[in-house]
């Protein structure tokens, strides 16, 4: 770590150059305990750290980092970070920046923001070569091949409008700097490191030639160019046409590389990589309903006297034993209290789950295709030897037995049922219409006071190599709204969750993951798990409502 004088700090973050989602090797982690994946930090010459996060971690943040010479600034939705220090940087500081995590957007937007603040970007210890498997996507699973992607990828060079500044006479090159894009673009998945399908490579495409700059072992490639990553910045230097850059992605560092640098007005491989063929389609189907049996082999598993964290593995050893490569994020495994945290993923060994309890698990897997699936459900722990009461579902499972469930529990969680029933029922064609409708459901139950729920994120992300891919991101925040395309895969999740995790808290949310078909539209689902019912209280819901959920209980979500 640099050493600070007085007025000096440094930004942390949770993620560094080439690293995949949540990096433990990362300052942010070793110096404060918070292993949520987003999150950033200043620290001061003292060793003081102020930590801020947004609403998914503001329990964790909290419980992680109790004890240490830590304060945790939650914020809301709606305000930044850099809008947070203003606050705490005055006048004659200096920021110490990593220039190989932080985006070259989010710099400009500290140098516009933070007048009188000397930023000073500083550099970060490179990752270690990679020997790691890299594979690659068979072409039934991905449906177009790496060259006719590629030939895509120049034809758009070749629009204009493609960047915000006019394009010389030498041409335009686009740099691809996010790792799920140039996995994306070359179809290829690496699954060596937890929770992630990408590959460590950043790649260029000219008019003419195309490079892949990686230290892994990459697989030959006609017509694509491999070097090592060193070898990135020289390359650059030698390419005399304006550079099209996502300032989304590149970091400081990498865009101080590039001579020509043009800001791209949309990243064109987003854009295809959220519309999925039909072969990739095909495929989702059969991950998701292996992720499916994976949720319903463990959840005849869940029994009173086991751990969150034997919980935790069985889910795991089901996933693997179903036919996944590795999951595609970490586990998120909570009981009881610990549900009302968002994002909890600390799988306590001293945490029993006792009979009557609620058991939160929002998880997924990759499978040979290396996209990533993901569903939420809250299931309750049955008696030892459970009576049951002869409710069937489309897992051919008896859903209902006999256990006392606080009222308060079924009446949050059948509000949140609620929100996603009408979501998923009722037809629109853009993302913040749905936002807006499930709110309008949950807000009655919206009580910010202590002990009081809240609905502290988005609705929903797009899904595809990363969990969390935009477009299309389901949120009320105009900038983010988008018209649903054809195929676009997306997950509803609606929640409410305790402001604490207080003995007796608990928190809701129930998550499928969808597609939109345009020539019906509709959305049609990929997850098709039922909803458990012994948690529902059927007075809650109207004859509409009704008839949908036995619509999905039967799995005629897609009739």
């Amino acid at each position: 770590m640099k050493k600070l004088n007085k007025n000096e700090y440094i930004l942390l973050k949770s993620k560094d150059d080439l690293t995949l989602e949540h990096n433990k090797n990362t300052p942010l982690y070793k110096l404060t305990g918070f292993s949520g994946t987003a999150g950033e930090a200043i620290q001061d010459y003292k060793g003081k750290i102020i930590l801020f996060v947004d609403p998914r971690y503001h329990i964790q943040a909290e419980n992680e980092t109790k004890g240490k010479n830590v304060e945790v600034v939650k914020l809301d939705m709606k305000t930044s970070l850099v809008e947070a220090l203003k606050s705490r940087l005055h006048k004659g500081d200096t920021l110490f920046i990593p220039s190989k995590s932080t985006k070259i957007s989010t710099f400009k937007t500290f140098e516009k923001e933070q007048e009188g603040i000397d930023l000073k970007p500083y550099d970060t210890k490179d990752e270690p070569e990679c020997d790691a498997k890299i594979e690659t996507v068979p072409l039934e699973i991905c449906g177009v091949s790496y060259d006719k992607k590629v030939e895509k990828l120049r034809r758009t060079l070749k629009k204009p409008g493609a960047a915000g500044t006019v394009k010389n006479s030498k041409g335009q090159s686009i740099l691809l700097t996010s790792l799920e894009d140039v996995s994306y673009i070359l179809n290829l998945r690496c699954y060596a490191e937890p929770n992630t399908s990408v590959i460590r490579a950043k790649m260029l495409v000219t008019e003419n030639e195309a490079y892949i700059f990686s230290d892994c072992v990459i697989p030959k490639l006609k017509g694509v160019k491999h070097l090592p990553l060193k070898d990135m910045a020289k390359t650059l230097k030698k390419t005399g046409s304006e550079i099209l850059i996502d300032e989304n992605n590149i970091t400081l560092n990498d865009f101080n590389l590039v001579k020509n640098p043009a800001a791209l007005n949309k990243n064109p491989v987003q854009k295809m990589a959220s519309i999925k063929n039909a072969a990739e389609i095909k495929h989702y189907k059969e991950a998701f309903k292996r992720l499916d049996d994976a949720l319903c082999s463990f959840r005849d598993k869940i029994k009173p006297g086991l751990s969150e964290f034997e919980l935790k593995e069985i889910f795991e050893k089901e996933l693997i034993r179903n036919g996944a490569k590795g999951t595609s994020f970490k586990t998120i495994l909570a009981v009881g209290e610990n549900s009302s945290s968002i994002h909890y993923s600390n799988y306590d060994k001293e945490k029993i789950i006792k009979e009557g309890e609620i058991l939160l698990i929002d998880c997924g897997g990759y499978y040979e295709g290396g996209y990533a699936t993901d569903i939420t459900r809250v299931f309750v722990c049955p008696p030892e030897k459970p009576e049951k009461t002869g409710s069937k579902t489309n897992n051919n499972k008896d859903d209902k037995f006999s256990v006392n469930i606080p009222q308060k529990v079924k009446e949050i969680y059948t509000a949140v049922l609620k929100a996603q029933l009408n979501v998923f029922f009722k037809d629109f064609t853009e993302t913040k219409h749905m936002d807006a409708l499930a709110r309008k459901i949950l807000k009655p139950y919206e009580k910010p006071e202590k002990g009081g729920f809240l609905f502290p994120h988005s609705l929903g992300h797009g899904v595809g190599i990363p969990v969390h891919q935009a477009p299309p991101t389901l949120t009320l925040n105009p900038k983010f709204n988008c018209a649903l395309q054809n195929n676009m895969v997306f997950t509803i999740e609606p929640g409410l969750y305790n402001c604490t995790a207080e003995k007796g808290s608990f928190g809701i949310r129930l998550e499928n993951t969808v597609y939109y078909d345009k020539k019906r539209n509709k959305k049609l689902t990929l997850s098709k798990f039922p909803y458990e019912e012994s948690l529902i209280d059927g007075t809650m819901l109207n004859k509409k409502e009704q008839k949908w959920l036995q619509i999905w209980q039967e799995g005629r979500q897609n009739d």
